[in-house]
């Protein structure tokens, strides 16, 4: 890919519509050049801050941008997530948009819920949707999910889709849980995973929260050495392994 890109260029690098890249152009995301006929030349800059901005997301087969997106959320959450809402959060889509991609990615049994056991003050079994891993597509699936950029969250929004999930929210009793983010409270959010016996919530955290997260839990004067050694473990599994 060369220094100057045109917006069928940007827009086949995202996975992502014309429309979608002017619309970008529009809101100031970037200033791109403009050629003597009026059309927009983009650099390799330009596309590193739409990348960040609306997200990466690699063409599949068959599957919209927003499933593809849908996939990936539930991709990275093992143990599933439980409603469309909390789905979108976790795609930054709409719920709207959620509900339709579940609906027709379960009509290819690509994702269906499950019955999972959670402690939520007593334990409980609550459905979940989840990745079909038997699926016959999984293995060509997986590499492109695992290439998925999520676009950064809406100016203003909830900060929902960046806080512990509801099963865990025991963990983090003192602590007013639908403010927390994974990144600003991320030692804190460690130290209470560490502090655990949960291996759900040793799982989630080596998903969610950054490396340098565990690695400042582990550092933590007094700490077990078989906690900060877990810490340690944790931060080098932030990236998720495919099955």
């Amino acid at each position: 890919m060369d220094g100057v890109l045109s917006t069928g260029e940007v827009a086949t690098a995202l996975g992502t519509t014309r429309s979608r890249v002017h619309r970008a152009v529009t809101a100031e995301m970037v200033s791109p050049a403009r050629t003597s006929g009026g059309h927009l030349r983009f650099t390799v800059d330009d596309l590193g801050v739409l990348e960040h901005r609306l997200g990466l997301v690699p063409r599949v087969n068959g599957l919209s941008r927003e499933e593809v997106l849908v996939l990936a959320a539930l991709a990275y959450r093992p143990f599933g997530l439980r409603s469309a809402r909390a789905i979108a959060r976790s795609a930054r889509i709409s719920p709207t948009t959620a509900s339709r991609a579940l609906g027709r990615l379960k009509g290819m049994g690509l994702v269906g819920r499950r019955l999972r056991r959670v402690v939520l003050g007593e334990v409980i079994d609550v459905e979940v949707w989840q990745v079909n891993l038997r699926h016959r597509r999984w293995r060509e699936l997986r590499s492109a999910l695992a290439g998925v950029v999520f676009p950064e969250p809406p100016v203003g929004g909830d900060g929902e889709c960046c806080s512990p999930p509801v099963w865990l929210r025991h963990l983090f009793w003192n602590a007013e849980v639908g403010k927390l983010d994974l990144e600003r409270d991320g030692a804190y959010l460690a130290g209470r995973v560490l502090a655990s016996e949960d291996a759900q919530a040793h799982a989630w955290g080596a998903a969610n929260l950054p490396a340098a997260a565990f690695r400042r839990a582990a550092s933590i004067r007094g700490l077990e050495p078989r906690r900060a050694a877990l810490a340690r473990n944790l931060a080098a599994a932030e990236v998720v392994e495919w099955p």
